[in-house]
């Protein structure tokens, strides 16, 4: 990383003890084995990095095209995302890639923060660089509980570190933990997880909704569809996963 140790430090608030843990206790890297600081080695970083920006993506939800032309069959025969103008998933939600959301958001292994940011970062420049950011709010009480949470550290990170505009609009009103619903749990919460928080004067015409993974869809369409409701025009979304 070019950003000194100290630095991100500073710059963040995330916790000195978490970033010094990871250089005096070595991790082994989750995809390969070897000794890794920060949940992946070097090497493994470099593919983690690539945002697949070559790779044929649905129009609607960002999923991977095998064989189909331009939309996914989920897409196809049930439409969700009706409010979302466009998403871009970057990795699929697969393998060693499980064990590295498990361990970062469960586990609370903060130092993968700073990794994740950068990547988010890296998408942001190439397709949505000047819109402002709207992360997904942790559900009542989370922080306070936890201590943390890890769209809160990427949305510090981007805005400390990268300058980024971010825009805490969105208030979650449901406390029940979405990875414990199914999926027509999920469906049937439509309209009724999020709202938007009181005495916002200025909504942008355009925002782009960050979040760690996009499994059914349901969190990202409430939301967008909410911040239209708003005034916004636009409405994109980045998620670091996507369950396929």
């Amino acid at each position: 990383m070019s950003i000194s140790f100290y630095s991100l430090v500073n710059k963040t608030k995330i916790g000195l003890h978490t970033l010094i843990s990871s250089v005096v206790d070595p991790q082994s890297c989750l995809r390969c084995g070897s000794d890794a600081n920060f949940i992946l080695c070097d090497s493994c970083l470099k593919i983690f990095f690539d945002p697949g920006f070559s790779i044929k993506r649905c129009s609607v939800c960002g999923k991977q095209l095998i064989s189909e032309k331009d939309m996914c069959l989920n897409c196809r025969d049930e439409p969700l995302l009706l409010h979302t103008d466009s998403v871009y998933p970057i990795h699929p939600y697969r393998l060693w890639k499980k064990e590295l959301l498990f361990q970062w958001k469960i586990n609370g292994n903060r130092t993968f923060s700073f990794t994740a940011a950068s990547l988010y970062n890296q998408v942001l420049c190439s397709k949505y660089n000047t819109i402002p950011i709207v992360p997904v709010p942790p559900r009542p009480g989370k922080i306070f509980s936890k201590g943390w949470d890890q769209m809160h550290d990427i949305s510090k990170i981007l805005h400390k570190m990268y300058g980024r505009t971010i825009l805490y609009i969105l208030k979650r009103t449901e406390k029940k933990q979405q990875k414990k619903l199914t999926r027509e749990e999920r469906l049937h919460q439509m309209g009724h997880l999020y709202e938007i928080k009181k005495n916002i004067k200025c909504i942008p015409e355009e925002v782009v909704i960050i979040d760690d993974i996009m499994t059914t869809g349901v969190t990202l369409e409430n939301c967008a569809e909410l911040l239209k409701k708003a005034g916004v025009k636009k409405v994109h979304a980045v998620t670091l996963f996507i369950a396929d």
